[in-house]
């Protein structure tokens, strides 16, 4: 029954903040408390001023796109803002997984995992392993190997109407699957992952006078001499 919801920290707090919010579609407005971040709209000394903009009604909302993930066989359906990573967790050696998108076989990955982002996303692990960077309202899904063995690997952009399966390698065991960076599951040699655009979104409000672009030019360093 909430109108909007302020979320007090980094980018991780609004992530959590999402995926405690849900499906609900209650804008989010995340006010940072400092650190390098891509989410938080605004910083704590100008909450106060804005106040009276807020609950007048004079802020933008922008939707957000999120990926729906579920591993085959488990009725229980995952939801992320940014990323489902699939990864070889603590044991020090490459996992094996294979992919196919819309039933056709694409490759087989042998690396330290995969990252299948969101436009949102595309500015968090996705940009550590060399993803690219999209903007957030534009809907694709994105396809980004860890540390891949063979350097032909590269990372993809794919249609949002994409369904990835992700096959893990029968031997493996200690494979694991995060959402957005929070609490990760154990994945068994053999678990399949699907992962797809989910039909809700996420709404952030968004400042008036900052654009996405602004903000790319303050936290990468764009344009400093």
């Amino acid at each position: 029954h909430c109108d909007m919801v302020l979320s007090f920290g980094g980018d991780g707090t609004l992530l959590s903040t999402a995926d405690k919010i849900g499906r609900a579609q209650t804008p989010i407005l995340g006010v940072t408390l400092g650190g390098l971040g891509y989410l938080a709209e605004i910083t704590l000394d100008r909450l106060y001023p804005r106040v009276e903009e807020l609950l007048s009604g004079a802020f933008r909302v922008e939707d957000r796109m999120v990926l729906s993930c579920r591993v085959a066989g488990s009725p229980e359906s995952y939801y992320a803002l940014n990323d489902v990573v699939i990864d070889k967790g603590a044991f020090p050696r490459v996992i094996r997984i294979r992919m196919t998108i819309g039933g056709r076989y694409l490759n087989t990955y042998t690396g330290d995992g995969l990252i299948v982002a969101t436009p949102t996303g595309s500015t968090a692990y996705s940009l550590s392993v060399g993803g690219p960077i999209v903007e957030p309202t534009v809907q694709v899904l994105l396809l980004s190997p860890i540390s891949p063995h063979t350097l032909s690997n590269r990372p993809m952009v794919l249609r949002p109407d994409a369904v990835v399966r992700i096959a893990i390698a029968r031997r493996e065991q200690d494979a694991l699957l995060t959402l957005d960076g929070q609490e990760a599951t154990p994945l068994a040699g053999g678990d399949v992952i699907e992962v797809r655009r989910g039909r809700s979104h996420v709404a952030l409000v968004r400042s008036p006078d900052r654009t996405y672009y602004d903000v790319l030019r303050s936290k990468l360093g764009w344009g400093a001499r």
